[in-house]
């Protein structure tokens, strides 16, 4: 079921609370697909042609491409789904659930980079599918697996 993208918040706070920790150590080690599914129905919902790219030697972690319009320029938004392993026992709150305080966001992947991915969907909910459909150029949202 594909949906419209929630509030920024909203977005943020779903993409901590998915976790997607990145190590080279196989007990550490997370998909990123829970993410790559989440970012994928939201961007369809804003009418992105979404394409998941699975990993085929690292099961449950995938890229996600999502483009509007088409042609030979335009806007690339690219950033990381996955985070860096952690100790919650060091945080004052629980790194996978989104905490203001002093007006400031905390979580897992505020800094780098789950929020910025909500940033760019929430920059992107402005393009208007219908006249991208015959643009020049394209806006595309690409989202890595890394490690």
């Amino acid at each position: 079921m594909h949906t419209s993208a929630p509030t920024l918040l909203d977005m943020i706070g779903g993409l901590i609370a998915t976790p997607s920790v990145s190590s080279v150590s196989p007990q550490f080690d997370q998909g990123n697909r829970a993410v790559i599914d989440l970012l994928a129905n939201w961007l369809d919902g804003l009418g992105f042609k979404v394409e998941v790219q699975p990993l085929a030697s690292r099961p449950g972690k995938a890229n996600l491409i999502a483009t509007l319009g088409s042609g030979g320029g335009g806007l690339v938004l690219a950033g990381h789904t996955d985070t860096v392993p952690c100790d919650p026992e060091l945080w004052t709150s629980d790194p996978f659930r989104l905490t203001e305080r002093d007006h400031k966001l905390y979580g897992l992947g505020t800094s780098d980079m789950k929020a910025f991915l909500a940033l760019a969907i929430e920059a992107a909910r402005r393009f208007d599918a219908k006249h991208w459909a015959t643009a020049r150029w394209r806006a595309c949202i690409m989202c890595s697996a890394r490690s």
